[in-house]
């Protein structure tokens, strides 16, 4: 039977919706014609129906020691008459998918109804589910819900589902770049479902650290997962992090919380999650119900085990309700000595950098500007360690030195910042403005030129370029 990997509670990670016969759409028959959706009132359908679920469960139900025994079980109650008396759909489907949790205790079973989006798309076309997702991905802003500096220094995020890093990766770069100067991180999970994996520990934790890997049944093998290294910037591995949770967060967002509080590098505050922490594949039925089973289980490689049925413990329990409040309490005073800390560093940096700078004027004094490279780039080194480099930055430093006598250290600086950042069009222009104060027309002109590489549009450069091949 066709499936499709879906990696935790709700979001698709790699649709591979194959089709029952060659060439055809799951549930359309021959001819293109809407399918005839089977009547749940009919006993010879609706058994059927219950058949193919019991044996998947036997036959796909990632825990082999306990996957006949749960299908025998929901065979007995089958057999009981407890589905006899549905007439609608959706009500079989929800009774048969509530008794599935009830025997397994796996909150990631999922038999459902085929329905559309609200895009109406056909549900039995190949299109429903990637339309189905992508439409639910935008609904939800990628999964980012709030983003906003609760205080002075404490930054909060709440995210409410974990979507396919390639759709996540710009939201989450710029959540994370917006939360780049916090001296403390909330992160709030309380109400996140799940979705496609976690990608949000890349942020926090150094890169390679083994993440909680897969199980799986099918292959008998284990899939590892580590932190990504394509994130954008540089982890934030030392800034205090707290994780709200409560018994709603459920899957992925589990994995985020356990590993990140097994490897020591944040503080859970709330209460126990779901506990959910198997992975599910989706087996269509026929044209009307598919069936979503538990085929991978987490295993952590630092536990060895993980959250399922029991959920994630709290460091700090707190009603899921009072958990924000809780949580920028200690987020204050963590992010306190932390914030002392990160000004002693920049202090200290900006010492060593005035010691460069020292070397810089004496080599002025001596008419040696031009030679002050090593010294540039030292303070410049520092200075980004220090987190304080920036175009800006640099552009401060040397609007200092814009007279006509400061034009070697000028030049200096400047040479750097374009090698610094090379797409940056200011510099080349602040170059060329100066050069052609000086009365050098050969290098503004040279600068004005790259200046126009990186901004072709720009027309005030263009006519700069023209004044002074005219005046040559």
């Amino acid at each position: 039977m066709s499936k499709a990997r879906i990696v935790g509670s709700a979001s698709v990670s790699l649709l591979l919706i194959s089709c029952l016969l060659p060439g055809r759409p799951v549930g359309v028959p021959s001819g293109g014609q809407a399918p005839r959706l089977g009547n749940v009132a009919d006993r010879a359908y609706r058994d059927g129906v219950l058949r193919k679920v019991a044996d998947l469960v036997e036959s796909k139900y990632v825990l082999v020691d306990r996957a006949k025994g749960f299908a025998d079980a929901f065979r007995t109650k089958c057999a009981s008459g407890a589905y006899d008396a549905f007439t609608a759909a959706k009500d079989f489907a929800a009774k048969v998918n509530g008794d599935l949790i009830a025997i397994s205790g796996d909150k990631h079973f999922n038999f459902r109804v085929i329905e559309a989006s609200d895009a109406g798309e056909k549900p039995q076309s190949p299109l429903h589910h990637p339309v189905r997702y992508a439409r639910l991905r935008m609904k939800e802003n990628t999964g980012f819900f709030k983003l906003e500096w609760i205080e002075p220094a404490i930054g909060y995020v709440e995210l409410r589902r974990f979507n396919q890093f390639g759709e996540a990766k710009d939201m989450v770069l710029a959540a994370m770049r917006f939360l780049a100067g916090a001296d403390a991180i909330v992160i709030d999970v309380r109400e996140n479902g799940g979705g496609s994996g976690d990608y949000l520990s890349s942020y926090f934790l150094p890169y390679p650290t083994q993440l909680s890997g897969s199980f799986a049944r099918e292959n008998g093998r284990l899939t590892e997962s580590w932190t990504r290294k394509d994130i954008g910037m540089a982890p934030r591995t030392d800034v205090p992090v707290f994780l709200l949770i409560g018994p709603r967060t459920f899957s992925a967002a589990e994995a985020f919380a356990y590993d990140m509080q097994s490897r020591g590098r944040a503080t859970l505050v709330g209460e126990p999650t779901k506990g959910g922490a198997h992975s599910v594949d989706v087996f269509p039925i026929d044209a009307q119900f598919e069936f979503y089973v538990s085929t991978e289980r987490a295993v952590s490689p630092v536990t060895g085990g993980n959250w399922e049925g029991t959920g994630v413990r709290p460091d700090v329990s707190a009603p899921a309700s009072q958990a924000l409040p809780r949580a920028v309490e200690l987020a204050r005073k963590a992010g306190e000595a932390f914030g002392k800390a990160k000004q002693a560093r920049i202090q200290r940096a900006v010492d060593e950098m005035q010691g460069y700078w020292d070397r810089v004027e004496g080599l002025v004094r001596s008419n040696r500007a031009a030679g002050c490279g090593p010294e540039l780039d030292a303070i410049f080194r520092i200075a980004r360690a220090a987190g304080l480099l920036s175009e800006f930055f640099i552009g401060v430093l040397a609007y200092n030195f814009q007279a006509p006598a400061d034009l070697p250290l000028f030049a200096a600086i400047l040479e750097k910042a374009i090698a610094l950042y090379p797409e940056s069009r200011d510099f080349p222009q602040y170059l060329a403005d100066a050069y052609e104060k000086a009365g050098n027309r050969d290098l503004a002109l040279g600068y004005y030129r790259k200046a126009l590489e990186l901004a072709p549009e720009d027309r005030n450069i263009s006519r700069k370029i023209e004044e002074l091949q005219r005046r040559r």
